[in-house]
């Protein structure tokens, strides 16, 4: 006769005795969830105007103290590259002001797109990082902040 099988709680619990523990110094879940947060916000420009900049410098205000250095160093980078964006984005959007001067207009909308699309990477990719338990740098950015 086989043993009986093992309730849920039992085998959960097992599994965790068996998990090493995180190294030393490695963030818990819910700052790695907070962090990655502070990064995806900048995907907000799709959506909400400024949002991209809002995210971020919410969560550094708010959340810095309360969850330590590595959810308000994520946070101020992530800050840093979207307002880098935004300066960016002004730029060639005020190249459209200027009056048609050889296709000016045309270069500045593909540059806005191209920027754009380089946002979503850089966000998605800081997300990845920050989720394993690193502090990502963007490799493009100001850092006022």
């Amino acid at each position: 006769m086989s043993p009986p099988l093992a309730d849920s709680d039992n085998v959960s619990r097992m599994y965790d005795e068996t998990r090493p523990p995180p190294p030393l110094g490695y963030p818990d879940k819910t700052r790695r969830n907070w962090a990655m947060i502070a990064h995806l916000c900048g995907l907000a420009f799709l959506t909400v105007p400024l949002g991209n900049v809002v995210g971020p410098l919410l969560i550094w205000q708010i959340k810095r103290e309360e969850l330590g250095e590595f959810v308000a160093s994520n946070a101020r980078e992530a800050l840093n590259f979207q307002f880098t964006f935004v300066v960016v984005i002004a730029f060639f959007a005020s190249m459209n002001i200027l009056p048609a001067v050889g296709g000016i207009g045309t270069f500045s909308l593909l540059m806005i797109g191209a920027v754009s699309l380089a946002n979503v990477y850089f966000c998605c990719i800081a997300a990845i990082e920050v989720n394993k338990g690193e502090v990502y740098r963007y490799p493009y950015a100001l850092r006022p902040f």
